[in-house]
């Protein structure tokens, strides 16, 4: 059964939702949305005033009746952090509760030091920002319930609890993502196409993989390691890492493929088109080249009809991949009962 404090957490938490959904409302009109009685709303409200999370704007024009305060979400009492990790770089971003930037940079990359490394570079930003109350992490990693289980450039990450480590800490909420999740999240976010199925696919420094989406869900399977298509096999006893290979340039930069990367990479979106018949297949613009996409979608209807083949679309990766680890901290940020 429910307690008075965490329903108290659950009201909080509807009208944070409620006032950054609608823009603002008088406790009458959060009431009937909320189905929440008045005497209640009005208490957590005014709370909510005291504490600096809810501005009052004033008093409504009036219909007849006694004129009503009017109250909207204050969106710089709470503040996010996203981050991502790669071989090269650290990318952050602070934002408002409305999703607005603070600030975003780039700093040299540290994975190779270590959580403690993170951690240190964390500490810095959250000084700068006390208000930060979420922060979500991104890693070029198979994760699963915050501890990275497959990260083969990195060892001092493996089997690590990355989550807690970094819960504990700064006693702020965490999340940890595989990168390509964050990056097919960010992407379906943006697309507002809520029910869209969509595979990810990113040819980068730490080996190839892909994030994917069914029905505006995200597949993690039995022991998430979905998305880890370097596994895939190929001819000859190869797998898909093994052809890409062959071409060191794959992984890091805009690239033309040879003719037997081009075969692996439209085997594998007949693979994914026969097996999830996505609406579209996104890939990393640095990746290909716009005539290398063609050549792959041209080979792929010689393994699948093209009429059942997706739409394949170039995307920026970096943008897709912050919107998503912003929305994901927004989410935690919404439903944060640690500064009540």
């Amino acid at each position: 059964m429910p307690t008075p404090q965490s329903m108290k957490f659950a009201v909080r938490r509807a009208l944070r939702s409620s006032l950054l959904e609608l823009g603002s409302g008088t406790k009458a009109e959060l009431s009937e949305r909320l189905g929440i009685s008045f005497p209640t709303v009005s208490k957590v409200v005014e709370l909510m005033v005291q504490e600096g999370e809810v501005n009052l704007l004033g008093l409504d024009e009036s219909s007849g009746g006694r004129r009503a305060n009017r109250y909207a979400f204050n969106p710089d009492c709470m503040l996010g952090l996203a981050v991502y990790y790669e071989k090269e770089q650290s990318v952050y971003t602070v934002f408002n509760g409305n999703g607005d930037l603070l600030e975003r940079k780039a700093e040299d990359g540290i994975l190779h030091h270590g959580p403690e490394a993170l951690a240190f570079q964390m500490a810095s930003w959250t000084r700068r920002y006390p208000e930060i109350r979420s922060i979500a992490v991104g890693m070029p990693a198979a994760v699963r319930d915050g501890i990275i289980f497959h990260v083969p450039s990195y060892g001092t990450f493996q089997d690590y609890n990355l989550q807690s480590y970094l819960e504990d800490l700064f006693s702020i909420p965490v999340i940890v993502e595989n990168d390509m999740n964050a990056a097919v999240l960010g992407y379906h976010n943006l697309s507002g196409s809520a029910e869209a199925s969509l595979v990810y696919v990113y040819l980068g420094h730490n080996g190839p993989g892909a994030g994917l989406l069914i029905n505006g869900n995200v597949v993690r399977g039995r022991s998430f390691f979905t998305g880890e298509i370097g596994f895939v096999p190929m001819s000859e006893g190869s797998n898909f890492q093994d052809i890409l290979e062959r071409n060191r340039s794959v992984m890091s930069s805009l690239i033309e493929p040879d003719q037997g990367q081009i075969d692996a990479l439209s085997q594998l979106c007949a693979a994914f088109t026969a097996i999830l018949n996505p609406d579209a297949i996104l890939w990393c613009e640095h990746n290909l080249s716009p005539s290398a996409l063609v050549s792959i979608k041209e080979r792929a209807s010689a393994y699948v009809p093209e009429r059942h083949l997706p739409e394949m679309l170039l995307r920026d990766w970096e943008h897709d991949y912050l919107y998503g680890l912003q929305r994901i901290a927004l989410d935690m940020m919404i439903s944060d009962t640690s500064a009540m």
